[in-house]
Order: structure tokens, then C-alpha cells, then sequence
């Protein structure tokens, strides 16, 4: 039907990719969607971005979502000299909360203020993403004493980790909460928050959003205690990003690609969204080809039922956005076809909802008929979603009048979004879709299609329709 693939690609934007035309060449590669990465910027610098990327998208005839991925509670060090400075095996190191003017190969400084108090005596605290480890011996004052466990080399502001720690800070810093009240009052489509812990981490959230509250949120599982409690985050979020820089620092990094695989199963069985993201194309960054080991974690990624996959500092502040981006489209174009597009479904969420019903036997009934396309109407709520997440191995198109929900669409696996006039009727929007398929040889005349809609359409009522439908000639 098209050149894009059924699993979306989310694209961070960053210095390598603010330009108009680098962004159109994204698109054009098969992004789906931007992601606006809040740590290095503030609500109100993001809004030319987003106006940029709106016109971009206008011009080039894609209905583009932007993705607002929250800060957090970052732990990071301080500044230390350009060339770092090496933490040697079975040394002594502080970390202090005191304010140094710059580390050195005794000390750094924590920019997180609780660290003596949230530590004791045999702590472990990771550096770097995981790449230096330190061992707590004792806590004097603002001052936490060590010993180095993995050495290695120490520059300003990498990140610091406490695996299986419990923090004393909140999840939404003062600088989340400033961001969240700007998104309330933007244009943006969906938000992630950063280092979850709980339901009520994404219930402030929405409160914080406003008037915006129902848009899409999601939740970045990046700390083991948020696995304990999945299911009441799935409860309240419309989704979940599966961040494994962080959470492979927290938790042994062993148990990822099982983690992995466990979330986006119970993700797509809620029907929720569901995003694997960080270092999928890690090598990128620098090369224009990515390694072995990469290529199988994209594909391993689709194959067990992202929505999603996600590009971060590759196609922000990577020397080569556009070959990643286009590396990661021809993996999962491969993946898919591995299976026909499908991976199994594992919906096990109340069959007994009308959308979730009608979601279920559009699927069954289009495998059945050989239909080329499933065809979710206007005013079908949640039908589109529900759908994709039986993962069926035809597209979904999904019709719309509203450009938000079209761009929301397009972040979900398998959908097709297509924009509509309003107020249509039925067969107006049934013939919208043939000339669709018409249009990119992707049915004949006389080929079935599977069509869900909530009747009356405009009335905003459960999924109550179920339609089989012949292509008629253009």
C-alpha cells in the first residue's frame, strides 16, 4: 500500500536536525513522529520548533505528531575537566553535595542535593550510564565516601544512577511542572514522562496539563520500582516507553530484553501504546551504518509488537539523521515482513467494550475475506487503536476530520491516517477510502474491505458497526 512501514519511527529533534529541509528529508526517510527532548530546553523555546515542524509537515502532505519527553529528576555530576579524569579500581572517591567550582581525581560534585541522605553503607552508584561503578563506605555530612568498583574515564554532567535505591526526590521536578503547564497551552500531541514510579506520577500530569489533560500520556519505564506496579500505570497512562539506557543501569542488564519483552506484551494486551527506545542505532551517531547487534534489536523490537521504535541522540546530534532514520525503516520493512506485518496478538483487556468486540472481529472477519484493508470511520473513538493492537497484517486506515487525531494516529502500529471533510456521511468516508486504495493500486475493484464505525457517526458512541464493503471503481 505504501513505502512507510507499520511500526512508526519517533525521531528526536536536536542541533543536527533543526533545519526545515533536514526535517522534510526525515519524513520522507519514514518518521513518524518528533520527539522534543525538555532537558536541554525550556517550554517556551520549544514553541518555533513546533510551528516549524507543523509547516514542514503541511508542505510535505504527512500528518506528524510531536512527542514532548519530560526531564525528570536527571542525577547527574557536576563539571569536571574537559579531559576527565580517571577513577581507578579499589580507590577511594566523593561525591559531595557541597558546590566545587570543578572535580578532580578525589571528588566530584552531585547535583543531587539528597544523595548523602538516600544512601548508606553498601549502595551501589553508577556512573555514566552504567559504565563506572561506585561502592558506598560511609556518608559525612554532605559528603558520600566510596570506593571505585569498574574505573574508567569521568567528564562533566554524565548521569548517576542508584539501582534498587528508593529516592527521596519527587518525579516531577519544578522545571517538569513549568514544561507541563506550557504544554497545557501548546500545540503539542503527547507527552512522556520520565521516571515514573507510580499512577499518581501520571494523575499530577494531567493535572498539571490542564485543559490539554486527556491528551496521550505516557509513561518512561526507566526504574525497577515502576515494574511492580505496571498494571495501575497502564490503569491511568495511554502508554508506555520503554527507556533501556537507564533501566539497564538500574536493574541488571541481563533482564532487559526479557523486561522488554513482558512490557510490550502487557502493554499491547491493555491496549496502550507502546515505544522501545535509547540506543537502538547507538553506533549511528558516529557511523553510517549501524552494527550487527543493533540490527537484530530493531527487529527484535518489532517482532515482539512495538507500536514504536525511537531514534534519540542519532538523529539529534548524530552525523547521520537521515541514514539512521532510513537504516531503522529498512529493518523493521524486514522484521515485518518476516510475518506478514503481524505479530501475534495478545489482547487479554475487556473484550466486553463494544470498540474492543468490533476491534476483534474486523480483525477476524478481514483475515477470513482476504479484505486489503480494514476501514475505521469517523467518530470511532478508540476502534483505530483497538484494532492495531490485534496487529492484523493489512492496514488499517483510519479517517478523520480533526488534524490532532490524525496526527495521534500516526504514531500507532499498522495505522494508516487519512484526512477527511467534515462532516461526511458514511458511504461519503467509505468512498474517501476507495479512492485511496484505488489511487495507490493497493486494492482492485471489487476487493472487500472491513468497515468499524460508531452509529450514528458525530455522536462520539462506542464502536457499534460492523460493514463488509466491495471497492467500487473510482
Amino acid at each position: 500500500m505504501t513505502s512507510r512501514n507499520a511500526t512508526k519511527i519517533i525521531a528526536t529533534l536536536g542541533p543536527a536536525t533543526l533545519h526545515p529541509e533536514v526535517i522534510a528529508e526525515l519524513i520522507h526517510a519514514g518518521a513518524s513522529c518528533f520527539r522534543i527532548n525538555f532537558s536541554h530546553v525550556d517550554g517556551p523555546e520549544v514553541a518555533p520548533l513546533v510551528q516549524r515542524v507543523r509547516q514542514v509537515s503541511r508542505e510535505v502532505g504527512h500528518h506528524v505528531p510531536i512527542l514532548a519527553d519530560i526531564q525528570g529528576p536527571k542525577l547527574r555530576i557536576g563539571k569536571m575537566p574537559t579531559e576527565g579524569v580517571l577513577l581507578r579500581e579499589g580507590e577511594p572517591y566523593v561525591l559531595t553535595g557541597r558546590d566545587i567550582e570543578i572535580g578532580n581525581e578525589q571528588m566530584a560534585q552531585s547535583q543531587y542535593d539528597d544523595l548523602a541522605l538516600d544512601v548508606k553503607r553498601g549502595t551501589q552508584i553508577m556512573l555514566a550510564d552504567g559504565n563506572l561503578e561506585l561502592r558506598v563506605e560511609k556518608t559525612q555530612g554532605q559528603d558520600v565516601h566510596c570506593t571505585v568498583i569498574t574505573g574508567g574515564r569521568l567528564f562533566s554532567n554524565k548521569g548517576l544512577n542508584l539501582p534498587r535505591t528508593k529516592l527521596s526526590v519527587e518525579t516531577l521536578t519544578d522545571k517538569d511542572r513549568r514544561d507541563l503547564e506550557f504544554i497545557g497551552q501548546s500545540d503539542i500531541d503527547m507527552v512522556a514522562i520520565s521516571f515514573v514510579r507510580g499512577p499518581r506520577d501520571i494523575q499530577l500530569a494531567r493535572t498539571l496539563l490542564g485543559e490539554r489533560s486527556k491528551i496521550p500520556v505516557m509513561a518512561k519505564l526507566e526504574v525497577p520500582e515502576v515494574l511492580d506496579r505496571l498494571e495501575e500505570v497502564l490503569d491511568v497512562s495511554d502508554g508506555v516507553m520503554i527507556a533501556r539506557g537507564d533501566l539497564a543501569v538500574e536493574v541488571p542488564f541481563e533482564q532487559v530484553p526479557r523486561l522488554q519483552k513482558q512490557i510490550l506484551h502487557r502493554a499491547t494486551a491493555r491496549g496502550k501504546w507502546a515505544v522501545v527506545a535509547t540506543q537502538m542505532l547507538g553506533s549511528m551517531v558516529m557511523n553510517k551504518r549501524p552494527t550487527r547487534a543493533e540490527v537484530s534489536d530493531v527487529a527484535n523490537a518489532v517482532l515482539d509488537g512495538a507500536d514504536a521504535t525511537m531514534l534519540s541522540e542519532e538523529t539529534a546530534a548524530g552525523d547521520h539523521p537521515l541514514e539512521a532514520v532510513q537504516a531503522m525503516a529498512r529493518i523493521s520493512a524486514e522484521a515485518e515482513a518476516m510475518t506478514g506485518s503481524c505479530v501475534e496478538p495478545a489482547i487479554e483487556a475487556d473484550i466486553q467494550s463494544f470498540s474492543m468486540g468490533a476491534a476483534h472481529a474486523a480483525v477476524s472477519a478481514a483475515e477470513t475475506l482476504k479484505a486489503v484493508a480494514i476501514v475505521a470511520l469517523a467518530g470511532s473513538g478508540l476502534t483505530a487503536l483497538a484494532v492495531s493492537k490485534w496487529r492484523p497484517r493489512i492496514p488499517i486506515l483510519a479517517l478523520s476530520a480533526k488534524e490532532p487525531t490524525l496526527r495521534r494516529l500516526n504514531v500507532l502500529r499498522g495505522v494508516v491516517p487519512i484526512e477527511l471533510s467534515e462532516h461526511m456521511t458514511m458511504e461519503e468516508q467509505i468512498q474517501v477510502a476507495d479512492r485511496y486504495l484505488l489511487h495507490r493500486s493497493a486494492a482492485a475493484p471489487g476487493q472487500i474491505t472491513v468497515v468499524v464505525a460508531a452509529m450514528p457517526l458525530g455522536e462520539h458512541k462506542e464502536t457499534n458497526t460492523l460493514r463488509f464493503h466491495r471497492v467500487r471503481p473510482a
